[in-house]
């Protein structure tokens, strides 16, 4: 009788296990999908090897880049700098207007 005790002691104990393991990656699989569900697309631009990269990223709360699609990149030193940039960026800004249409809301 002490052994089937015994047993059914362990196998609870297993089972419990269990539950809390699977309630632990479902909790973590809810996290990440909400912050999926957060993350929305932004103008980026940053220096790389002395060019400029303007950039529309999929960007979440945290500030971790999910995605990123490269619009333009030119020489720091071009003679047309400015122009290109504010080109670059307002056609960025409206790549994540438009991609940002598309995200779930995550009012409320």
């Amino acid at each position: 009788m002490r052994v089937v005790a015994l047993l059914v002691g362990v196998l609870a104990v297993i089972l419990l296990i269990v539950l809390v393991a699977a309630a632990a990656g479902l909790a973590t699989r809810r996290q990440a999908t909400r912050r999926a569900a957060a993350a929305r697309w932004h103008m980026r631009h940053y220096a790389d090897q002395d060019q400029t990269v303007v950039t529309v990223a999929l960007v979440q709360p945290d500030g971790q880049v999910v995605e990123e699609h490269v619009v333009d990149r030119f020489a720091d030193g071009d003679a047309e700098w400015e122009q290109r940039f504010l080109a670059a960026r307002e056609e960025a800004e409206q790549r994540a207007f438009h991609l940002n249409a598309d995200r779930p809301d995550i009012s409320g």
